[in-house]
């Protein structure tokens, strides 16, 4: 009898990783086919930044709003429902992206796109937390994030030649393959309601599952409120405060790498070097998963390693972007680590996960203030310094 609940238990296992692995492929390969073609689906010339920033921001606010909600959402209703919504919102909006070529409905898109990843990682990363042996299990599902994100760039300037949307319309179709698989776990998303657990922050007795009847909106109002004063408390600050510079420094780069290298490097140059960054991040997630390290050393080399290449990338751009990649591998895994310490639950994944959409979005649009009366080079240098100062914060 133990022996057939422990298969059972292998085989749900093994489906929600196929969910997972397949969905976190490819929904970050459709969110980066964007970005070596920005300018183009901004219809504007490579000195004007606006409309490039545009579609890259909008994808990372959309996520950033959603996070929390949707957090708070996968422990009322289940992990596999939220995720399920969220790659369906994925397909749609990619859909929308292939066949539209107005900016303010690419720009829309986008948003809803970001929504749909907002969706997805708080419960995604809260079903991992749960699994055993999950910091393996967290590598294994970082690297496919990062394979995604390597893919999506290579493609889109590879088959740029060949359509401008080729690489959106394959990660897109890949993703509807992905929201197929959900649907055979049917039964689970629509019966699974079950909460296995109530969250709460460290120094706080305060649940994030309340009474079911409660307004959704209520209770993100409270939750946010009660989060606040601990994260003061406790190391949670310090970690989201790291992510959002991690990647706002970062997505700064790279959200502005296709304009400032227009005159140096061709799309499939520009692809090769993005993706660079994300194979990068595979190996150096997957290791990170299944070394001993201390989290805490973690994001200190991820840190060391991310400015390294923010500053190499004035002249060696595929240094540069290798560097950054395995930094950011190595640092999400010591910083999902460290939250997984406080709480596994989706609320608590969501508060570290708008640290990272925190800066992907913001960082961009902050940063676009002063490229006009500094230029690329100096903001790029400002920035490594910027990241630099958060070695020196201590994680407990």
């Amino acid at each position: 009898m133990n022996f057939k609940k422990l298969m059972n238990f292998k085989k749900s296992m093994d489906s929600k990783k196929l969910i997972l692995y397949s969905s976190v492929f490819s929904i970050q390969g459709l969110s980066n086919a964007a970005i070596p073609i920005l300018p183009e689906l901004a219809g504007v010339n490579s000195g004007d930044s606006t409309g490039s920033n545009l579609l890259f921001s909008g994808y990372f606010v959309g996520a950033l709003i959603a996070l929390l909600p949707f957090g708070i959402m996968a422990d009322r209703i289940g992990n596999l429902k939220v995720i399920g919504f969220g790659v369906l919102l994925t397909v749609l909006s990619g859909l929308v992206i292939y066949y539209s070529d107005n900016l303010y409905t690419l720009g829309i898109a986008r948003f809803l796109e970001g929504i749909g990843c907002g969706a997805f990682f708080p419960a995604a990363f809260s079903m991992i937390s749960e699994w055993k042996n999950s910091q393996c299990s967290l590598g294994e599902f970082n690297f496919l994030l990062n394979a995604g994100l390597a893919a999506g760039v290579f493609f889109s300037g590879i088959l740029a030649g060949l359509g401008i949307k080729t690489a959106i319309g394959i990660f897109t179709l890949l993703t509807g393959i992905s929201f197929i698989f959900i649907l055979l776990e049917t039964k689970e998303i629509l019966y699974s309601g079950r909460i296995k657990k109530k969250f709460t922050l460290q120094n706080s007795n305060y649940p994030v599952k309340s009474q079911k009847s409660s307004s959704l909106l209520l209770a993100l109002g409270s939750h946010l409120k009660k989060a606040g004063k601990t994260m003061l408390k406790s190391s949670f600050g310090k970690i989201w405060g790291v992510s959002v510079l991690l990647y706002g420094t970062t997505g700064l780069l790279t959200a502005n790498y296709p304009n400032y290298s227009a005159g140096f490097l061709t799309k499939p140059e520009l692809g090769l070097a993005i993706s660079a960054s994300y194979m990068a991040a595979m190996l150096s997630s997957l290791m990170a998963g299944k070394t001993k390290m201390n989290y805490k050393n973690m994001v200190r080399a991820g840190i060391i390693l991310a400015v390294a290449g923010i500053l190499l990338s004035l002249k060696m751009p595929v240094l540069a972007f290798t560097l950054i990649g395995a930094g950011g591998g190595i640092a999400v895994v010591g910083l999902i680590t460290a939250t997984a310490k406080i709480s596994s639950s989706g609320f608590a994944m969501g508060i570290f996960n708008t640290g990272i959409y925190a800066g992907l979005g913001l960082g961009p649009v902050f940063g676009s203030f002063f490229l006009g009366p500094f230029g690329y080079e100096t903001v790029f240098f400002g920035s490594a310094l910027v990241l630099f100062t958060m070695f020196f914060v201590k994680l407990e």
